[in-house]
């Protein structure tokens, strides 16, 4: 099996299933924040402690799944059976996330905790896509070259889900809307939008049905398993080097639409953001080729390092841009989606080598534990990000939006809040993004290409 090649077939599959998922976690880094506070009237850092409340609940579920996955034994394999669930989940909750029933009651906090416990829920469904979905790249094959290739193409065809969530959902938005930030706006497209969350992740796995399984052969308890993962040294330099890059880079995510409309005072910064992230997405999606091509030559590391020192130069010229210069920002998101390409292929194709790794060290399956802790880590820094950045906005003084007799005010903010605005945008992400090297630095792992022992 170490020498097999998983067919084409099998591996756009696994793509298609990261477009619906990838249409989803992009919506909610771009839109999440802004929603609350300028559609539900939350304050900034009340809204980013409501979602990484409900990120918390993914700290019990990712692992529990990703136990519960390694011990499954049914005719569709051990993974296909809790995507087919999540897929089929997972455009209703988001559809209902956005429904805003309390929309009119006259504080915000109702509404608050409606969406968060629908976040919950729809999350539920990411989880049971993501985690057993996330170890089949170790049960297709052993070989290193091979799961780097097996990336590239799941985050290559899984961007088209980037384009559905950052660029295509907000023009669908505008055309229900009737007001900036028009929660109907949502409400609707995000009914309409159902089968563009749920038919890719159904496809994608009927797409999978021919690839490589495995079958348990000792799956401890959760504990174990949670010992065994983290005991594991290269899991946790990739842990947190992952944790940092995903945090800051939410707070860039979470920040653009504040940029667009404070900063470059675009009136539609939603239907502005459309045109920014489908040049990111199609930059994304052709360096694909070039980052597999890096990584059968100099491994995956040294890869991963110069992709993340790309990425932090391309983010911190962002805080050099004037107002009235918005039209660079055109090819520097050309550039963050070339270098964001090696962010996505590198760190997912090193779990399958840990995996590798806790697997020769303990002899237990652990493939399911592995990605369940990886997607745990990885939601909380989707969530962390959002409660730094609205912690800060509120510290520089960022109003949100309110009602003024029954009409939906948004204040000048204060120029000290603009400047927070850009350098969360900007110096701030990049700064961490370095800051991660530090850990990625020292990861070592004994899954390396025959050429590139040495440096892995």
């Amino acid at each position: 099996m170490s020498e097999a090649k998983v067919s084409t077939v099998a591996k756009v599959g696994y793509g298609v299933v990261e477009i619906g998922t990838n249409t989803l976690i992009v919506f909610a880094s771009f839109y999440f924040l802004f929603y609350m506070t300028e559609a539900l009237r939350v304050p900034p850092i009340y809204a980013g402690m409501l979602f990484f409340a409900a990120k918390i609940f993914d700290v019990v579920t990712d692992p529990l799944v990703g136990n519960i996955s390694d011990r499954s034994s049914t005719s569709m394999g051990r993974r296909r059976p809790f995507m087919l669930a999540g897929g089929i989940m997972l455009g209703p909750t988001v559809a209902v996330m956005f429904l805003a029933p309390f929309l009119n009651a006259e504080s915000w906090v109702p509404s608050a905790l409606y969406f968060m416990l629908f976040t919950m829920a729809t999350y539920l469904a990411l989880t049971l896509i993501a985690v057993p979905g996330g170890a089949m790249t170790a049960e297709m094959t052993e070989d290193y070259n091979e799961r780097t290739n097996i990336t590239a193409w799941r985050w290559g065809v899984g961007s088209i889900g980037m384009f559905i969530g950052g660029a295509l959902a907000p023009l669908i938005v505008g055309q229900f809307s009737v007001e900036q930030v028009d929660p109907n706006g949502f409400r609707t497209a995000a009914i309409v939008m159902i089968p563009l969350f749920s038919l890719p992740v159904i496809i994608g796995v009927f797409m999978l049905r021919s690839a490589p399984r495995k079958v348990a052969e000792h799956v401890p308890a959760i504990w174990q398993q949670a010992k065994a993962c983290f005991g594991t040294p290269s899991f946790r330099m990739l842990l947190a080097t992952y944790f940092l890059q995903v945090s800051f880079l939410t707070v860039v995510t979470s920040n653009l639409l504040f940029v667009l409309k404070y900063h470059f005072r675009l009136e539609d910064p939603v239907q502005a953001n459309a045109l920014f992230f489908l040049i990111f997405v199609i930059a994304t999606m052709a360096s694909m080729a070039f980052w597999n091509w890096v990584g059968s030559k100099i491994g995956k590391k040294r890869g991963y390092i110069i992709a993340i020192i790309g990425l932090a130069v391309c983010v911190s010229l962002v805080f050099l841009l004037s107002a009235d210069s918005v039209a660079l920002l055109y090819p520097l998101m050309g550039l963050i989606g070339w270098f964001f390409g090696g962010y996505q292929i590198f760190p997912w194709s090193m779990i399958p080598d840990s995996v590798s790794d806790g697997q020769a060290r303990t002899g237990m399956s652990l493939e399911g534990a592995f990605n369940g802790w990886f997607t745990t880590q990885q939601k909380l820094g989707i969530a962390f990000g959002p409660l730094v950045f609205g912690a800060l906005l509120t510290f520089s003084g960022y109003e949100p939006a309110f009602y003024e007799d029954g009409v939906r005010v948004f204040p000048e903010q204060t120029d000290s809040a603009v400047l927070m605005i850009r350098i969360c945008s900007s110096l701030l992400p990049a700064a961490m993004f370095l800051l991660s090297l530090l850990f990625i630095a020292r990861h070592q792992n004994s899954a390396t290409g025959p050429a590139v022992k040495a440096t892995n």
